[in-house]
């Protein structure tokens, strides 16, 4: 079963995405089954990059990780909605203003990845995690969208699903306000997650849902 784990670059003037840092790290501890990639925050290099991407591996697993700064927890997303919309300038200096992702597409693309599986291994683990309802509006988003359209597109049983992580501890100035997880916690979070979508891969388990 082959993964293709993607992430992105700095931005928001963070020296470092951490999930660029978790995804640099994952392509090191697995073995030829994943395929890795860290993507510009860039909308120009996210449209090209994720179709592409997903066109040359056919994944059977497409699992996108992204920063969300103050949140205290790694989070699941539900939905990737049809939708870009953002004010803060991307890496190229590009804007949204409530444009569709993909203008003849679904309104939105549930998530395909064993939820319950991956919320019960957090669990059993002690690894804080949970469903988040909203992925943003931005390009982690935005990605997510994408990859949900190119494995529908191109006809493959692609789980696919997205993961926001928090800050590192050395990324925040006031530990006491702002929220983080050590990074050992956090990879082993995403071991779960990949595991458990290994595991639900086997068993024949595959839901693909638009809404």
């Amino acid at each position: 079963m082959l993964a293709l784990v993607q992430g992105f670059g700095p931005f928001g003037g963070l020296a470092a995405n951490p999930s660029e840092l978790l995804v640099r790290t994952l392509a090191e501890r697995h073995d030829s089954d994943t395929v890795t990639a860290v993507l510009p925050v860039s909308l120009r290099e996210v449209a090209d990059a994720v179709p592409r991407l997903m066109a040359k591996h056919r994944p059977s697993l497409w699992l996108g990780i992204g920063l969300a700064a103050g949140r205290m927890a790694l989070s699941v997303e539900a939905v990737a909605v049809n939708l870009a919309d953002w004010l803060e300038a991307d890496c190229d200096g590009a804007t949204a203003n409530r444009v569709p992702v993909v203008p003849s597409g679904p309104a939105a693309y549930l998530t395909t990845l064993p939820v319950e599986r991956i919320l019960s291994c957090w669990r059993k683990a002690g690894i804080p995690g949970y469903l988040s309802r909203t992925a943003g509006s931005y390009l982690c988003n935005y990605s997510f969208y994408l990859a949900a359209k190119a494995a529908s597109d191109l006809g493959l049983e692609c789980m696919v699903g997205f993961v926001h992580v928090p800050l590192l501890p050395e990324q925040v100035s006031d530990p006491e306000q702002q929220p983080s997880m050590h990074m050992t916690l956090q990879l082993a979070g995403l071991d779960q997650v990949i595991a458990a979508c290994r595991d639900a891969g086997e068993g024949g388990i595959y839901l693909g849902r638009t809404a």
